[in-house]
């Protein structure tokens, strides 16, 4: 259910199909706890899914306290509900973003970068990885304040967007999936304070030193593969982030982070 009303299950994608009709068993007493589950294969027949949908439907179970895996026993049911735990409700990575929708990214510079150590801990990556960078201000106006100093790192077979950043209020991984038929599984978030550097000060209209909020952003689509991860840093007072945590179990048909 979402906002009180059922949500067809042609917009969710299979695993969260398999996953809900599992629970509804789990919480109907057709699968009972302490109960084995059918191996993957035997779960992948019975619904006429692959195996690897089999495996994403029972992370998700495994994650909301349901079922336990023991190496040499098999998946056992634990629980028939969910401990409950406060959610906040995304409808749309885009809702992560939370920038007025007539702001434009000016692109500064471009090229392929390896990380190094440094930028590999920021990033999640490993040492030598390479990344096509785009850095940048974004603006509300043209001549208005810098919102944020934006670095963007795309896969390089990704570097193509390049020519459309700033033309439409889209966000990076958008014109990465409108162009190249990637889809966001996953958003991590990782939200901290710094200080305005020296070399972007002055882009951004502040002293060197200035208080920041600095909010990086980890897509993952195919394969679990991690395409892009922006490092956006934001003067103080020049950018709110704002969510809500409503108690519950279930994330409804949208987003949800812990």
């Amino acid at each position: 259910m979402a906002n009180g009303r059922a949500v067809p299950l042609s917009r969710q994608p299979r695993y969260r199909q398999l996953a809900d009709e599992l629970i509804g068993e789990i919480r109907g007493g057709r699968l009972r706890v302490g109960q084995t589950l059918p191996g993957e294969l035997e779960l992948g027949g019975k619904f006429g899914v692959s195996r690897h949908t089999v495996r994403e439907a029972l992370r998700m179970l495994e994650e909301l306290g349901l079922i336990a895996r023991h190496q040499g026993i098999g998946t056992v049911v634990t629980a028939r509900e969910s401990s409950e735990s406060y959610v906040q409700m995304v409808r749309s990575p885009a809702q992560l973003m939370q920038y007025p929708p007539d702001t434009r990214l000016a692109v500064v510079s471009s090229g392929e970068i390896i990380a190094n150590r440094a930028t590999a801990r920021l990033l999640g990556c490993t040492t030598g990885t390479c990344w096509f960078l785009i850095r940048g201000v974004r603006r509300q106006k043209p001549n208005g304040p810098a919102i944020c100093w934006s670095d963007i790192y795309v896969l390089p077979e990704y570097a193509a967007i390049l020519d459309a950043i700033g033309r439409r209020p889209s966000p990076i991984y958008e014109l990465v999936e409108q162009r190249f038929g990637e889809k966001v599984d996953t958003v991590h978030v990782d939200l901290f304070a710094g200080s305005v550097a020296e070399d972007r000060a002055r882009a951004l209209g502040v002293e060197p030193g200035a208080p920041s909020l600095n909010v990086v952003r980890r897509y993952t689509g195919r394969n679990r593969r991690v395409f892009e991860v922006s490092v956006s840093e934001h003067p103080a007072g020049r950018f709110t982030y704002s969510l809500e945590l409503r108690r519950g179990w279930r994330s409804g048909d949208g987003w949800a982070a812990g």
